[in-house]
């Protein structure tokens, strides 16, 4: 029997008599399965009334559709044409007006503009900026740059053993690593291309100076060196082999060199003699190394040098010579090195350069042309060559790696080309199966025309009409998430059309089917389209422009979407009812004349043939409609599906609950593509050695906070706020001290040991004000062993700061005494000195942190154990210098490596919210849309139901929280209603007790929510194989979003509606529970 507290519609009365009988049997009964027939609604009864309205005539027709049946053709040329309007406009307006042609936001400076650490890296950064721009203004920063005396690019080789002894264990492994850099060493054109070894006083260099290439940064240096005296590395060892001269060498330091500064708290900790006796040692040692240019051949004794090697790394000062190209885990006790690294330097410009009165659009363009004449030259010259060295066929006790920053961008763009053309096999499957579901050509063309042009329509709206500028590189995942829904939306229209033919009551004339059509659809889609809006616009939540940009434009998508599946498929599918149904042959619409009689008449003429009853039905609708339905409606069915449900959520539950952020850098690329690997190499296996670069952290003085007043990064991407200084900054005598001695702390107090990179047992440190008190004593930098013994400290050093303006246009142009390249002051302290050309606006000291470095995106754990760190620095220097300098310290680093930090905590705190918000907005739509709470209730569980099953299952695989991991979890919600909510709203206007509605749904919409379901994830597999991981885990992250929803849409909601059997009280009135 029926169940006696349903509530039946009043149009259910219409229902053919000869089944209903059949339709009331409980289905519960035996194990028979149910008749399952579909009652027949006429289609007054879906309409509510036939009355005429400003919407429809006075049959009840939809006049917008009337006007579509009535004139097919124009109305489809006239929405082509405006599309295409549209696009062109954009182009015109967008395309051509970006710079470059590139239409993206560039990546970087993305962060919470509220956020302090943004707020004190834009209060040093824009600063920077301006006053460099006051000083390129004045022209005090044009200079005559030698040919091949700047750093263009590095190469850096990779190395990894393949046998137990490591690379430096045989001869073979360390002929296979020369034979890398001899690819460039034996050539003669490399000289052309070097970065060049020029001697300090380069104001002496002529035409007919000799200089060499620098050598490259290797161990291979010692084990070639030009001489090698095998006693005196013997006594060297034996010496180091006694742990109490280590202890003296590495507490002498610093002092053990007569030409540097030996700091009085340093100088404390020795006796005279320990001094001598480092000082006689390091010109041991000096003698040694001097030797050590990679001229000669293979040393004899390859154990000895490697064994000379783990003890030198026991020694600060020498460390650096040698801890380049060991690995982390290379010891005394562990002398076999399964890691090795190597770089070489490449220099520009290529002939002799003055930058003086070139703008910055000029200057840009001849660097440029010198990257393009470098990268041109290694891809002609090298790079078949490297790639050999790479192939893991060419040496078999290692295997090689190679990373270079002048082709760099070639590779990324060859691995994005690649994943591009698997990106095309998805849209070509998504064509394919639009296809053979039409059964139309014409359909399927117009239908991925849609698709396709709702991006720039969409973008049209987003750019133009929204004025929105920023555009992020995010944006682009619009493309995979409006092939996914609209050919969901596509699969609802077409087969509400052909589903329509079995109404015999609709069946008048072709202007009633498709307002049956048009009204059925675009309820339900107007539903999920509103739903997925309001789920992508969540993301507004965050403060992170990239991810807000995303949100905003996937919602333009899906609203342009849904209005052209409406509009220009609409007319389509009457077009393709006029002229192209039941017919054998394809064209375009005009030359084809119209059917007759029509394929709706011949459609009613079918169905009064058969005396009424309903016509068969395609096998996959009848499958959905007879087989799913009464496999849903079976308690044994149900329990089965509950049991492993609930066991699933649980386990899915205890897996999410185990999530964790990411404690490794991220990786951008396949784990086992051969530049990745270099990455991760580089990454892991190696120590902070000497000539590692770390990351600048800044501790500044004279600069107030940016003020952000007015700035919204959405519409004015370049706006960050104005940059403030200090109106009260005293750059006074005592302020001068604090800032030395401030400096002077970070280079040789072993506080910081650990915190604080050090080079050769001193701290690496820029500090402006010990070359311009050395500037201001002497007059000029030229000796620089004066200037970094440091007995300019004796004197009365301190600069008067109405000296400044006549001082600075030439100590900016002095070479710097702390680097070996022939760098200016004013290069070298770009950041630090706040000199605009008139006043010193600021002050900044700087140092390099030891843990982290200006590459790659590091994990919020690593990154914020070291600013916690510096946080307490930034106190000690605020106690030293700020009362002396006036107001407080900025601490930041320009490296984006603290805002990073505070954006992956946004990015978990965005993807939780994201995801709460989106299931509450699908709650709040589903129970407006159909007024029952239950069936709102039950689509949110669902969809909750697949966040956890997405987030556990990424545990499962291994994912950590990440960037990228954080981004796809907050757009789940967005991904995941379609398919419930076209079920709950196909459930909600069928007609019968509960499991007669899950029949109809089942029958109406089971095929079109199979089909989306098939598209999207057979289009998201080639996403699996891309290189770039973003894109591999949103392949992944889309075929596990969608095959969940679409297990817990049709099994989990629809098997709680059968077995709660909550009745429907009638349309109509406010409440329907």
């Amino acid at each position: 029997m029926q169940e006696s507290d349903d509530f039946v519609d009043n149009a259910e009365v219409t229902a053919s008599p000869n089944s209903q009988e059949e339709e009331k049997k409980e289905v519960d009964d035996a194990d028979a399965a149910p008749d399952v027939e579909k009652a027949v609604v006429p289609y007054d009864a879906i309409q509510n009334s036939k009355k005429k309205s400003c919407w429809s005539d006075e049959r009840g027709n939809l006049k917008v559709v009337n006007l579509v049946v009535r004139n097919p053709c124009k109305i489809f040329w006239l929405i082509i044409f405006v599309v295409m309007a549209l696009t062109f406009m954009l182009n015109v307006l967008v395309f051509r007006k970006a710079e470059n042609g590139n239409p993206f936001t560039l990546p970087g400076n993305e962060f919470d503009l509220l956020d302090v650490r943004s707020m004190q890296y834009d209060s040093l950064r824009l600063a920077s900026d301006q006053v460099k721009g006051a000083r390129d203004a004045a022209g005090m920063e044009g200079k005559t740059t030698l040919k091949q005396s700047q750093l263009e690019a590095i190469q850096y080789w990779v190395f990894e053993a393949s046998t137990p002894s490591g690379l430096f264990g045989d001869e073979q492994s360390i002929q296979g690593m020369k034979d890398a850099y001899d690819i460039f060493l034996n050539d003669p054109g490399y000289k052309d291309y070097c970065l060049y070894n020029y001697p300090r006083n380069v104001s002496l260099v002529t035409e007919n100076t000799p200089v060499e290439c620098t050598a490259p940064l290797t161990p291979l240096l010692m084990y070639y060196a030009s001489y090698w005296n095998p006693e005196v590395v013997d006594e060297v060892i034996g010496e180091l082999k006694d742990p109490t001269k280590i202890e003296v060498l590495n507490r002498v330091g610093v002092c053990a060199n007569p030409l540097a500064f030996c700091p009085p708290q340093i100088a404390e900790t020795f006796t005279p003699q320990e001094q001598v006796y480092a000082i006689q040692f390091g010109l041991k040692v000096l003698n040694m190394t001097s030797a050590w240019d990679m001229k000669g051949d293979l040393v004899d004794n390859i154990t000895q040098a490697t064994e000379l090697a783990s003890y030198l790394v026991l020694v600060d000062v020498y460390a650096g010579a040698i801890d380049f190209g060991f690995d982390q885990t290379f010891s005394v006790e562990n002398p076999a090195s399964q890691y090795s690294r190597g770089i070489l330097f490449w220099g520009g410009p290529y002939n002799n350069r003055n930058t003086s009165g070139l703008s910055e659009e000029e200057a840009k363009e001849v660097n440029e042309a010198d990257d393009d004449q470098l990268k041109k030259y290694i891809l002609d010259n090298y790079l078949e060559k490297m790639d050999k060295q790479s192939d893991k066929e060419t040496h078999a006790s290692l295997n090689s790696y190679y990373f270079m920053t002048a082709i760099i961008g070639d590779v990324i763009l060859d691995i994005v080309t690649q994943d591009g053309l698997l990106a095309l096999f998805s849209f070509a499957f998504v064509f394919c199966w639009i296809r053979l579901n039409t059964g139309s050509w014409f359909l399927a063309f117009v239908g991925f025309f849609e698709i396709f042009f709702s991006i720039p329509v969409a973008w049209f709206l987003f750019t133009v009409v929204f004025q929105i500028k920023y555009f992020s590189t995010l944006n682009t995942l619009a493309l995979f998430i409006v092939a996914a829904i609209g050919a969901d939306d596509i699969f609802i229209f077409i087969d509400a059309y052909k589903q329509s033919q079995y109404h015999l009551d609709i069946l008048t004339d072709l202007e009633t089917r498709m307002s049956w059509v048009y009204r059925r659809t675009g309820t339900a889609m107007a539903i999920t389209s509103a739903t997925t809006c309001a789920a992508f616009l969540c993301t507004l939540i965050t403060p992170l422009s990239s991810i807000q940009s995303f949100g905003i434009f996937a919602a333009c998508v899906i609203l342009i979407d849904y209005v052209l599946v409406m509009t220009l498929f609409c007319t389509a599918v009457v077009i393709y009812h006029d002229r192209f149904e039941s017919r054998a042959k394809c064209g375009c619409c005009c030359p084809c004349g119209v059917q007759n009689p029509s394929v709706t008449e011949n459609a009613k003429a079918a169905i009064e043939a058969n005396d009424g009853d309903e016509m068969k039905r395609d096998r996959v609708s009848e499958f959905f409609r007879t087989k799913v339905s009464s496999f849903v409606q079976k308690p044994v069915a149900r329990l089965v599906l509950a049991i492993v449900f609930l066991s699933w959520v649980s386990v899915s539950i205890w897996q999410a609950t185990k999530i964790e952020p990411t404690k490794e850098n991220e990786q951008f690329l396949d784990e086992n593509h051969p530049l990745q690997k270099s990455i991760s190499i580089l990454d892991k296996e190696f120590p902070t050695a000497n000539d590692d670069l770390g990351m600048k952290v800044y501790f500044a003085w004279g600069l107030g906070l940016v003020d952000r007043s007015g700035v919204n990064r959405l519409l004015e991407p370049e706006n960050f706020g104005v940059p403030a200084f200090e109106s009260n900054f005293d750059f006074n005598d005592q302020c001068q001290v604090e800032l030395l001695s401030f400096s002077d702390r970070l280079k040789t107090d072993n506080k910081y040991r650990g915190l604080v990179k050090r080079k050769n047992g001193v701290g690496q440190v820029y500090s402006f004000i010990e070359e311009l008190a050395a500037f201001n004593v002497y007059g000029n930098l030229n000796n620089c062993t004066e200037v970094k013994k440091g007995d300019w400290r004796n004197a009365d050093w301190q600069i008067d700061t109405s000296d400044l303006p006549e001082m600075m246009p030439k100590f900016l142009k002095q070479k710097t005494c702390f680097a070996d390249d022939g760098e200016t002051v004013g290069s070298r302290y770009s950041k630090e000195l706040g000199w605009d050309g008139n006043t010193l606006k600021y002050a900044a000291v700087s140092a390099e942190s030891d843990k982290l470095d200006p590459f790659g995106q590091d994990s919020e754990f690593l990154t914020r154990k070291e600013y916690d760190q510096f946080i307490l620095l930034a106190e000690e220097a605020d106690e030293l210098v700020s009362v002396h300098c006036s107001g407080s310290v900025v601490m930041t680093d320009l490296d984006e490596k603290f805002v990073f930090m505070n954006n992956q905590s946004i990015y978990v705190q965005t993807a939780i919210q994201s995801a709460i918000l989106g299931v509450c907005i699908a709650f709040v739509v589903l129970l407006i849309s159909t007024r029952v709470f239950h069936i709102a209730l039950f689509a949110s569980l669902s969809i909750t139901c697949v966040l956890i099953s997405v987030v556990g299952t990424m545990v499962m695989l291994g994912w950590y929280l990440g960037s990228i991991e954080s981004i796809l979890i907050g757009i789940i919600a967005g991904f995941s209603v379609d398919y419930v909510v076209h079920l709950a709203h196909a459930y909600e206007i069928a007609s019968g007790d509960t499991y007669e509605r899950i029949t109809e749904a089942f029958g109406d919409l089971g095929i079109s929510v199979f089909n989306g379901m098939i598209t999207s994830v057979v289009a998201s597999i080639p996403l699996f194989f891309c290189q770039l991981q973003f894109f591999a885990k949103f392949g992944t992250f889309l075929c596990l979003t969608i095959a969940f929803s679409w297990i817990f849409a049709n099994f989990g909601f629809m098997s709680l509606l059968a077995q709660l059997k909550i009745p429907l009280n009638e349309k109509g009135k406010l409440c329907r529970l």
